[in-house]
């Protein structure tokens, strides 16, 4: 146990040191105040680690750096998985990166159902293995499996052979499935880690919040009647299926009155307070800058343990969407004001 809190400590102190070379709020201010190309945007961002690695490309145009940032997260990553980790640490990082690969294989899905361009995200297993262009060019959710199988991702094929139909409705089935599994296989994976009790509760805050938002979509859509049980996701802290069932067709402010004693109370009155005056994104807005402070509350005090990598995780997925956010704005010419709300907080 010592030899293993030692090696936590190490990693510890390389991860905490990185962080402090992130981007940083000023910096994304400075951004959306003054610059008015991506290389004035890039060098607002001297001094951090992916200020340093969009500076060697000299993009021009957002989509090029779209690209590129999803690129730095994905070298990022393979930089941390080369610290002499243990074996238990690899495969949560591993793990917890499927979700760009689940991300690819719906968009790889939606392209063999309506016939239109993937959308790939240069990121994840298949990325490192090579396979996203075969992916992209699958004709069929067959070729999709055949590609999954290919690159060592055969567990993720079986929900795509459950289709029963090749079209939205299979398509839908599928996506559901997908996420299910990836959720089920990163808590299996947590469960063999030590202090697993308190990654197993950030696990159930993620998904709470994923599920939360889901319904609150549907909400301030008018789609709430949509909610049903088969899509319900199971293993948060708080929200099962069947409480979410019963959210089906209420408004957001019965909502609010559903779950009065739960954390989520104070946070579901204010979407539905500014939900009328600004519409749905108010619920990705709020809700995400809360996500990041309930999960930096509980993994953060934990440095000598794995939390300290999942946390690491999830904060360099946030300043990465956060500078994303910023350049799409210097491209739109969009002011501060329109703007700084999109930003998580806690990164």
């Amino acid at each position: 146990m010592r030899l293993a809190r030692n090696r936590f400590a190490f990693l510890t102190a390389v991860l905490k040191a990185r962080e402090a070379k992130g981007v940083r709020y000023h910096m994304l201010e400075e951004i959306l105040l003054r610059a008015a190309t991506m290389a004035e945007a890039v060098d607002f961002m001297k001094g951090a680690d992916l200020g340093g690695f969009l500076a060697e490309y000299g993009a021009a145009r957002f989509d090029e750096m779209d690209n590129l940032l999803w690129k730095y997260l994905d070298h990022y990553f393979d930089r941390v998985r080369r610290l002499k980790l243990d074996p238990s640490t690899v495969r949560l990082i591993d793990r917890y990166l499927h979700k760009y690969d689940v991300t690819n294989i719906i968009s790889a899905l939606r392209t063999a159902v309506f016939q239109r361009p993937a959308h790939m995200i240069p990121a994840g297993t298949l990325f490192d293995q090579g396979l996203l262009n075969d992916l992209s060019r699958a004709q069929s959710p067959g070729e999709v499996a055949s590609v999954l199988v290919m690159g060592r991702m055969a567990e993720y094929a079986e929900p795509i052979r459950n289709m029963t139909e090749i079209d939205r409705r299979g398509l839908g089935q599928a996506e559901r499935g997908l996420d299910h599994l990836y959720l089920k296989l990163l808590r299996e994976t947590l469960q063999h880690m030590d202090d697993h009790e308190i990654l197993l509760r950030a696990h159930g805050i993620l998904l709470d919040h994923l599920i939360l938002g889901r319904v609150l979509r549907a909400a301030a859509s008018g789609a709430a009647g949509m909610i049903d049980k088969r899509g319900a996701l199971s293993g948060g802290c708080l929200l099962t299926p069947d409480l979410v069932q019963g959210l089906a067709g209420l408004k957001i402010q019965e909502i609010a009155g559903k779950l009065e004693e739960t954390p989520y109370h104070a946070i579901v009155r204010e979407i539905a307070r500014q939900v009328e005056q600004q519409g749905p994104y108010v619920v990705d807005r709020i809700m995400e800058s809360e996500l990041l402070l309930r999960v930096r509350e509980l993994l953060s005090p934990r440095p000598l343990s794995p939390c300290a990598v999942l946390w690491h995780l999830i904060f360099k997925e946030h300043e990465v969407r956060n500078v994303r956010v910023a350049l799409k704005a210097v491209e739109d010419r969009l002011p501060l004001a329109e703007v700084k709300d999109y930003l998580a907080a806690g990164v």
